[in-house]
């Protein structure tokens, strides 16, 4: 048996990343071969694990905004404790600041850490981004730019996609009644504005009878609501989605508007896949590997209103004829992104850490 802790800056409803905590978590308890710990600085999604044999502490000093040094110096005695009582054998991070924290562990706890990046974020700051025995990526440009800087050695990094729940034939959809969504944090990076704005010029200038709707909450909700308040655009909130899946299941076309530079892998992109929906994307760093444009997906440049305004027109327009983009997407995601490859490869990996 694997004792193994996950550290994780907070658990949310709106949140890639505590998706891919809960996929896995979920996937390496049904195993029978770890026992599970989950260390977070807190969020609104922790109850999402309830009903999983987890231990689950919440903790503000492992809070990456309440970073501070004598609340890292706490972090990390707390967790040496912790590491030593409860016997964990691998400490693995979803973040960099929780990474700090347990780099120092390991060199006090003589104890194995593994780092999940889920990005690349700017090179700021006083502590390392990546701070690990081992890696693990969920994507190829972020394996890339792990070599390139010489952060780690191949040998120490594992390529490991974010698995999902994948439907095992897309549902039926009605085409007489179409639906577009888009599904994000309300943060800077995430492009809803452009979204918002191409569907304003389309319900204005073409004055089509298809409903629009944005899944998500956080810090920019006002500014969005007053941007679709002033073009008119009758985009609907729908706040925060408990249940993605239902509401993808009824959707048919799903954007991402991203302008950001330091995304992994969007979870929104894959249960898009899941869920045969069409997906309109912008062009984002690292979606190049998976995405292919006309074949399972529409793409645009990352910011550009008037052009997604033109595929989002046509697709809506021509959407029984783009099925066999749908289709793709779908198998696609099936094959790369099954929850049980992440699964096996992650025991795979723990199996080879502790090995050594």
């Amino acid at each position: 048996m694997i004792n193994l802790l996950l550290i994780v800056n907070e658990l949310k409803y709106t949140c890639g990343v505590t998706n891919h905590i809960l996929h896995l978590a979920g996937g390496l308890t049904a195993s029978g071969r770890v026992k599970l710990w989950i260390i977070t600085g807190g969020g609104n999604g922790v109850a999402r694990f309830a009903n999983m044999d987890i231990g689950i502490i919440t903790d503000e000093r492992f809070l990456h905004s309440n970073r501070s040094f004598s609340g890292h110096i706490s972090a990390i005695n707390f967790l040496v404790k912790f590491v030593r009582e409860n016997k964990i054998d691998i400490l693995h991070s979803h973040y960099h600041y929780g990474a700090a924290i347990a780099r120092r562990v390991s060199k006090l706890a003589k104890r194995i850490t593994i780092q999940t990046n889920h990005g690349i974020i700017p090179e700021v700051g006083r502590l390392k981004h990546f701070n690990a025995d081992k890696y693990v990526v969920i994507n190829e440009h972020i394996r890339n730019y792990i070599l390139h800087k010489k952060i780690a050695a191949e040998k120490d990094i594992y390529f490991i996609r974010c698995g999902i729940p994948v439907e095992s034939t897309i549902p039926v959809k009605n085409v007489n009644n179409i639906k577009v969504i888009a599904a994000s944090r309300f943060v800077e990076g995430k492009g809803i504005d452009t979204y918002i704005k191409a569907v304003g010029i389309l319900v204005n200038k073409e004055k089509m009878d298809v409903s629009f709707s944005l899944a998500g909450e956080g810090p920019l909700e006002d500014e969005l609501k007053t941007i679709n308040e002033t073009l008119g655009a009758g985009v609907t909130f729908a706040g925060r989605v408990i249940d993605m899946y239902s509401l993808l299941r009824q959707s048919h076309i799903v954007v991402f508007p991203g302008v950001s530079g330091s995304e992994g892998f969007p979870a929104i992109i894959t249960e898009a896949g899941a869920t045969g929906c069409l997906l309109i994307s912008s062009r984002f760093e690292g979606g190049e590997n998976i995405l292919i444009d006309g074949s399972n997906c529409l793409m645009y440049p990352p910011g550009d209103v008037d052009k997604l305004a033109e595929i989002l027109g046509n697709s809506i327009k021509n959407y029984a004829s783009l099925k066999s983009i749908a289709e793709n997407l779908h198998t696609l995601v099936k094959k790369e992104f099954g929850l049980q490859t992440m699964t096996d490869k992650h025991l795979l990996m723990y199996g080879e850490c502790l090995a050594r």
